[in-house]
């Protein structure tokens, strides 16, 4: 088994089912796996590159950081008036030539809209399959379809948009939550600057800051993000509840872990019923009790009784939060019961094992 980091160092559903599946094992594949390394806040490569190792597969890993001829085409570009093409010439063919020297079994790509259309159709060229994982579905939707088109497969994280890739012609489509990694997302010993009675961690947007607003006249309320370019001057939340920048996935975990309960909220809140999150499944791998907007698929992967609080409106949310910060047993007892469920059924390797399942049977 082997990992490289990144080429530029060396030389510069439908068909899931989350509850109790045992999946048959896949034979060993050497797996090139691309991820947008200039992203900050995706850190899915590192969980699912060390779910694939475990499994026993081979792993090359490519990043699809632009080079410096690419930023400055891409600079030219908006000097000229140009949109921005997401597909940097330079990377790509880097990575195709990285493709014809190693020749791989599977090409699966995080995300996937640096993949040019010209990469894919090497790739079909070539025999070698080709997958994207796209997890920001379903609020960028059109924009992952550009793309979709070209891939052999298309994993998302959300149900409600897979029929919808499959109209549009892209037969392979499957629903594939993100998840939980152990060795990250568990139980931690909590830290007293991180205690609060409600927690968020993440980016900021119009709906977070709004619902955050509101908890934070009744309850302790801690924010953890990138939020302060965000927020106006004199917001309440900069002064009393903000720590501002990013965090590593371990901090989260203390965080999450410091606080009685974890708010969750999808960015796409009234707009959408269907499409799950990573902290969804990470909360959940940490032990916390979360509270998370409802969609449709949550009851297929947590015991929404017993594991998670959904709500759908500010009231619901109030009242659960309420609610549960007045029964410490009852909070306790559904957020072990939560960990129990990620840890049998959501973590990086399950998903992991069941896309390779879902391209093997796919292919025969």
């Amino acid at each position: 088994m082997r990992q490289i980091l990144n080429p530029q160092e060396t030389e510069e559903n439908l068909c899931f089912n989350g509850r109790n599946e045992v999946l048959p094992p896949n034979r060993p594949m050497k797996i090139l796996f691309a991820t947008p390394g200039h992203l900050k806040t995706v850190p899915m490569d590192r969980f699912c590159v060390d779910a694939l190792l475990a499994l026993g597969h081979d792993v090359l890993r490519f990043d699809n950081r632009p080079s410096l001829s690419d930023k400055l085409s891409e600079k030219a570009g908006r000097f000229l008036g140009n949109p921005r093409a997401e597909e940097y010439a330079a990377t790509n063919g880097k990575l195709r030539r990285f493709i014809e020297a190693e020749q791989p079994d599977l090409f699966l790509a995080l995300f996937g809209f640096d993949i040019s259309a010209e990469t894919l159709r090497y790739l079909r060229a070539a025999g070698i399959p080709s997958a994207c994982w796209w997890i920001n579905d379903p609020f960028q939707f059109e924009r992952s379809l550009k793309k979709a088109v070209h891939y052999d497969f298309v994993f998302s994280n959300s149900a409600g948009s897979v029929q919808a890739y499959r109209n549009a012609g892209v037969t392979n489509a499957f629903f594939l939550p993100t998840a939980c990694d152990p060795a990250v997302h568990r139980p931690v010993a909590p830290k007293p600057e991180y205690a609060s009675d409600v927690c968020f961690a993440g980016d900021w947007s119009p709906i977070r800051e709004e619902f955050l607003g509101h908890l934070a006249k009744e309850f302790d309320v801690k924010i953890f993000g990138p939020w302060k370019k965000k927020l106006s001057s004199g917001s309440p939340l900069i002064k009393s509840h903000l720590q501002d920048g990013f965090f590593k996935p371990d901090e989260m975990a203390c965080m999450f872990c410091s606080a009685k309960v974890v708010f969750n909220i999808h960015t796409w809140y009234g707009k959408f019923d269907h499409g799950v999150n990573p902290r969804l499944f990470e909360a959940a791998g940490c032990g916390a009790f979360q509270v998370v907007d409802w969609k449709q698929e949550i009851p297929r992967l947590f015991d929404c009784r017993k594991e998670v609080a959904c709500y759908q409106t500010l009231e619901d949310l109030f009242d659960i939060t309420r609610k549960a910060l007045k029964g410490d047993a009852a909070r306790n007892d559904a957020a072990a019961a939560a960990h129990a469920t990620a840890y049998r059924e959501h973590t990086y390797r399950h998903r992991m094992e069941k896309l390779l399942t879902l391209v093997e049977e796919a292919r025969k």
